[in-house]
């Protein structure tokens, strides 16, 4: 005996498919539509069947009321003798010529008689112990020399009545018309709409199919294209239909999404490479120094292989904690927030060794709210950048100008072109050879900077220094700041 397999259940390609049919949009949508329809075209028909019922009673019952009132005023005109003929014609005579017709065909299709005590006024037969009966028990007398129907109710027929006062006593005339035309006539619309109805509603089906087909059209071509794009093929974009609707707006945010994505992958591709690059420059350095020393090592100057390796690991370090930094910040992964006295971090990073002269006159106090390592990363960079390119001097201020905490690192370097001062903020950015970063700078420490001062509702932008060189200015909302203003800020 065999095992059972064991592993997930598969749905048949067969069966998985009919799933997805019944699932799809168009199924439902056409299913929707003709169960909507139905429902509304059964209501309707029955309430057609309900009203052509009605008409023709109202029909029937406006003819026997007229026949009977008719029949009435003969009584009371003392012609007793036209409801005892066999022409019934007769009671017609004299009228127009529309009440006259609607009288004959009551009288043809209807069944006229007269009953209670003075119906023996009306009665044809001329027995006087007949007529003796007939008043004292106040049986029906059929007229007009009909047959009388063993029994005449209100659910086969359509009766009319009215009361006349005679001299023999008060009589009751009855004008019945039998209700099997009219239920006949409800049966062929009954089944006329037995077929009618679902014939409708299958066209209707047919047509919402087609027309939701139609419509959803554009769809499976979008659908089509956005399954041949890969990772290689982004450059390609989803048809966009001719029509302003929810489909074409469909497709056009889809092609927006694919220049966000095709541009993020290529800043991608670009942001590798160059950081490929970086790495690897370090790396290779130590190498090259390890290689040649190991080559005569009785010759070569393992004191200065040592510094060299130690310079190039420290650069090899900071780039990748540049690296990793931006990363959690783009990942939104930050430290916890706080008030922070920027003065403080400044004082701080200036008691570095540094190898130009800094003037520190202008820093004040300064407090903003953020997460200090990321702000102490700010100040560093921008005076490890001040350092690299300075002729001789470095003046750093720190002040609090309105809303706004104002941080500014100043140098007598060759400075930064206007139409380039954007671009300084790029990551892995090349400038010109006294900004390169074969000057020390590996093109991260302004990007992440900038993404820093971002994170922090601030700005940041150069200007260019009284001392001659440039002025990398960093402006962050002040902690000091109401709740209000602070809203003004951001």
């Amino acid at each position: 005996m065999s095992a059972p397999p064991t592993g997930p259940l598969t749905v048949p390609e067969r069966g998985g498919r009919l799933v997805a049919l019944v699932e799809s949009v168009r199924v439902r949508l056409t299913f929707a539509v003709s169960v909507i329809f139905a429902g509304a075209l059964t209501l309707a028909s029955f309430g057609l069947v309900r009203q052509v019922e009605g008409a023709l009673v109202n029909d029937v019952k406006v003819r026997n009321d007229t026949v009977a009132q008719a029949l009435a005023r003969e009584l009371a005109a003392g012609n007793p003798d036209i409801l005892t003929s066999a022409d019934p014609s007769q009671v017609a005579s004299g009228m127009d010529r529309s009440e006259a017709e609607a009288i004959r065909q009551g009288l043809n299709e209807s069944i006229v008689y007269a009953s209670g005590p003075g119906s023996a006024v009306v009665s044809p037969s001329t027995n006087i112990f007949e007529k003796i009966r007939q008043v004292i028990t106040g049986e029906a007398v059929p007229l007009f020399s009909k047959a009388l129907p063993s029994q005449i109710d209100d659910q086969d027929y359509v009766v009319s009545r009215v009361k006349v006062q005679t001299v023999q006593g008060d009589l009751v005339l009855h004008v019945a018309s039998s209700l099997e035309p009219i239920n006949r006539t409800v049966d062929r619309v009954q089944r006329a709409l037995f077929f009618a109805v679902p014939a409708l509603v299958g066209a209707v089906a047919i047509l919402a199919w087609m027309m939701t087909g139609r419509a959803l059209r554009p769809v499976s071509a979008i659908t089509a294209r956005a399954r041949a794009i890969t990772s290689t093929t982004l450059d390609q974009r989803v048809p966009e239909p001719r029509s302003d609707d929810e489909i074409g707006q469909l497709a056009r945010t889809m092609n927006a999404m694919l220049d966000r994505l095709e541009s993020a992958s290529e800043r991608q591709k670009r942001f590798v490479s160059d950081a490929s690059h970086e790495l690897r420059s370090p790396v290779s350095s130590i190498r090259l120094q390890v290689e040649t020393a190991l080559m005569h090592p009785e010759q070569a100057d393992w004191e200065a292989v040592g510094r060299t390796v130690l310079a190039e690991d420290q650069r090899l370090a900071g780039l990748v904690d540049n690296l990793l930094a931006l990363a959690r910040i783009e990942e939104g992964q930050r430290g916890p927030q706080s008030e922070v006295d920027l003065d403080d971090i400044v004082h701080d990073q200036l008691a570095r060794p540094l190898s130009v002269a800094i003037d520190r006159s202008g820093v004040l106090a300064g407090r903003v709210y953020g997460v200090r390592d990321e702000l102490t990363s700010v100040v560093r960079n921008l005076l490890d950048n001040a350092e690299r390119h300075a002729a001789s001097a470095v003046k750093v201020s720190l002040s609090t100008v309105g809303p706004w905490v104002r941080f500014c690192v100043e140098d007598d370097g060759p400075g930064v072109e206007p139409n380039l001062r954007d671009k300084v903020f790029e990551r892995f950015a090349r400038l010109q050879e006294a900004r390169s970063r074969d000057a020390g700078g590996a093109g991260l420490g302004l990007a992440l900077t900038k993404r820093i001062v971002e994170t922090h509702s601030g700005r940041i932008f150069i200007e260019d220094s009284p001392l001659g060189g440039a002025a990398f200015v960093v402006e962050l909302p002040s902690a000091e700041l109401p709740a209000d203003d602070d809203e003004s800020v951001g």
